[in-house]
């Protein structure tokens, strides 16, 4: 840090702390400050005397004399896989005698990109094991950093619902469930590009427009289903879509040829095998238009969807489109809408093999999609239920497993364990008609002090 232009009177002081941002949830690391010998003073008084809740200990503190004006600034964090994909800001701050004001929050790194290094669960790696990997003197202690989530009080929610404290009685009440076994895990994924091509060429380059940025969609789609043995594709269809303008005949032509050569780029670059592949094309993608009015109105949108549901496509569709209302509806379309229509889709089927317990804890972080609700839970076991980690896990399963009832469930289970009611909620108003939900509906009600409707759920529960 470079902190030459940084000058505090004898009763201020300049805050400046990195913070770790990814999905909702902030970590601070510690702050340099450059202060005032009095304003130093004061701040170190008032900790001393009221310690604030959550407090890190600056990194450095620099005064007004005999300073240097570049630091180099390290510190150790235990990773946790929400910082993946982070990015890192530095946040600003000024603070006089009266009050704290940010002056600003700094992009420095919009994607920290972090490999995780989760290969086997820490506990399983003795602390002698470590010493003896580790010379002394390069072990790099982390200091302790307080983690938070990044909210937005909502007062309507908070107004009259308590502090939810899970108990261990409260905690040994949720409901988890074990899934039956998967023997054969068949998976469908698909991804939907937007290739850009020369004119009157079908062939995909890479490297024209806005490609490469699209074909990495595919790239990470295909990388875990090609490499390291870790599944096995079934099937890969490929559906080539134009917009309706133009002759219905050129843009056939055109969606045809674009599909099958598409087919010719995934042979070459992934998958080799013609037998794997079904090609098809839509040459004007009405319905694909409908849903697109129907996501993001326009003005004159119901008129549109009505002329498309009442005028077949060689009954004059297009042509009254263009006459509505001078033409202004159809440039809006043209300009708006039908460039969203020239798509490649992609649907890849694959069976994903079975992962022991070692390969199910990395592939968890990196690719959860192969692995079933079985193996997901026994990663979780390596951990101390309560923990942010242990949460996690469970919160990894719900997500790739949206519409399982048993996975949301045992996702409430776990967020209500870490002290959330509100995300526990959540999870069980997907399956509030399944009784297998009901008793944990009874623990949340008991954890926000409405024991009367938590005896109601535990009833209903029980019989």
């Amino acid at each position: 840090m470079n902190l030459d232009d940084t000058k505090a009177g004898n009763a201020e002081a300049y805050r400046f702390t990195p913070v770790l941002r990814s999905a909702g949830r902030l970590q601070e690391l510690p702050a340099v400050v450059v202060s005032g010998r009095r304003r130093a003073r004061a701040d170190h008084r008032q900790q001393a005397l009221q310690p604030a809740s959550g407090y890190i200990p600056p990194y450095r503190t620099l005064y007004a004399r005999n300073r240097k004006d570049s630091i180099n600034y390290h510190v150790s964090i235990a990773y946790s896989p929400w910082m993946e994909h982070a990015s890192l800001v530095l946040m600003r701050e000024q603070r006089d005698c009266c009050r704290m004001e940010i002056l600003g929050v700094e992009p420095l790194i919009a994607d920290l990109a972090v490999n995780s290094p989760f290969k086997v669960p820490q506990e399983q790696i003795a602390v002698s094991q470590v010493e003896t990997m580790i010379p002394q003197e390069q072990i790099n202690v982390p200091q302790v950093i307080e983690e938070r989530r990044e909210t937005v009080t909502d007062h309507r929610k908070m107004k009259n619902t308590p502090e939810c404290v899970p108990c261990a009685e409260c905690t040994a009440m949720v409901t988890y469930l074990t899934p039956e076994m998967e023997t054969l895990k068949h998976r469908s994924e698909s991804a939907t590009l937007y290739i850009d091509y020369p004119t009157g060429i079908y062939d995909v380059r890479r490297d024209f427009h806005n490609n490469r940025s699209e074909l990495e969609k595919l790239d990470s789609l295909m990388r875990p289903l090609t490499k390291g043995n870790l599944a096995s594709i079934s099937d890969i269809s490929i559906c080539g879509y134009a917009s309706p303008d133009g002759t219905y005949k050129d843009n056939e032509i055109l969606a045809s040829n674009r599909a099958r050569c598409f087919k010719e780029y995934m042979c070459a670059t992934y998958v080799p095998g013609h037998g794997l592949y079904k090609v098809s094309s839509v040459p004007e993608d009405w319905d694909g238009l409908v849903e697109l009015l129907k996501q993001h109105p326009m003005k004159h949108g119901d008129e549109v969807l009505s002329l498309i549901a009442r005028v077949g496509i060689f009954e004059g569709r297009e042509k009254q489109l263009m006459d509505m209302y001078g033409g202004t509806v159809y440039r809006e379309l043209l300009k708006d809408y039908f460039p969203q229509l020239r798509r490649i889709r992609v649907t890849v089927g694959y069976e994903a093999r079975a992962f022991n317990i070692e390969e199910a804890a990395s592939l968890i972080y990196t690719h959860p999609r192969l692995l079933s609700l079985q193996e997901m839970y026994r990663v979780a076991a390596f951990y101390r239920p309560g923990t942010e980690q242990y949460r996690e896990v469970y919160e990894i399963a719900a997500y790739h497993f949206p519409d399982d009832a048993l996975a949301n469930i045992n996702a409430a289970s776990a967020v209500i364990m870490a002290g959330d009611p509100i995300s526990a909620r959540q999870y069980l108003d997907k399956v509030a008609d399944d009784p297998r939900a009901w008793n944990d509906f009874g623990v949340l009600a008991y954890l926000e002090g409405d024991r009367k409707k938590a005896e109601e759920w535990f009833r209903k529960a029980l019989a």
